[in-house]
């Protein structure tokens, strides 16, 4: 029993070693920057590791921002791509960094500005009800419950080369959005890391059926005696 036990446990070792080389091999797709879609109509937020871009769709001469932390590199682009001048006022007021833009002219285009951030947690409170699109980091995907999910669930998901895309259509009745999110890697180094127990667990298994084995000849040899 125990050398059947034994060559259970090579096999299942063997394979276990063929699927992770052969997972391991497989070339991975060249990301590219991920960008937002001027379709659109709503704000974008796209994370990166040590910070994210915002994208806010205007259409006037003017725009106020309430945010939760303070932006940098603010830009104005009209649908062309080109850069608009603006004028604003900024004030910190109980914990809002609040923002007051005027346009040098009327602009139908995009707003542009970055935020800093860390972690594999994104919370988003949503101040006004708008279409909200998140985008992860390029190689980092959400939904397995044990390793992160987005709460409340979005309206569609991509899982897309450069980042995989969230969005939610209605955030009307929503107090703010949570994404707890992981590298792709994550689920297949966790099947690795539960095959391993299970492996040693086997070996114990096949040390403690030899052990009862061993004990036993050696009893039926004083017996004999």
């Amino acid at each position: 029993m125990c050398k059947h036990l034994l060559k259970a446990g090579l096999v299942f070792l063997a394979l276990l070693v063929s699927f992770y080389l052969a997972t391991a091999l497989q070339p991975q797709a060249n990301g590219s920057e991920p960008h937002a879609d001027q379709d659109f109509n709503g704000t974008t937020y796209i994370l990166f590791e040590q910070e994210m871009k915002v994208v806010l769709p205007v259409n006037g001469s003017r725009a106020n921002l309430t945010l939760f932390d303070k932006a940098e590199d603010m830009a104005l682009l009209d649908e062309s791509g080109s850069n608009v001048s603006f004028n604003s006022s900024y004030q910190f007021h109980r914990g809002d960094h609040i923002y007051s833009l005027v346009f040098e002219r009327p602009v139908r285009g995009t707003l542009v500005y970055n935020m800093s951030r860390q972690g594999q947690q994104f919370i988003l409170p949503i101040r006004h009800p708008e279409p909200v699109r998140i985008i992860l980091p390029p190689g980092y995907s959400t939904g397995i419950r044990s390793l992160g999910i987005a709460r409340p669930e979005p309206d569609a998901f991509q899982d897309a080369d450069s980042g995989a895309i969230l969005t939610w259509n209605n955030t009307t009745q929503i107090p703010y959005i949570e994404v707890n999110y992981y590298r792709k890697s994550a689920p297949l180094a966790l099947m690795i890391i539960m095959a391993i127990l299970a492996g040693a667990g086997l070996v114990l298994l096949i040390r403690y059926y030899m052990s009862i084995n061993k004990l036993k000849a050696a009893r039926m040899e004083l017996e004999k005696e």
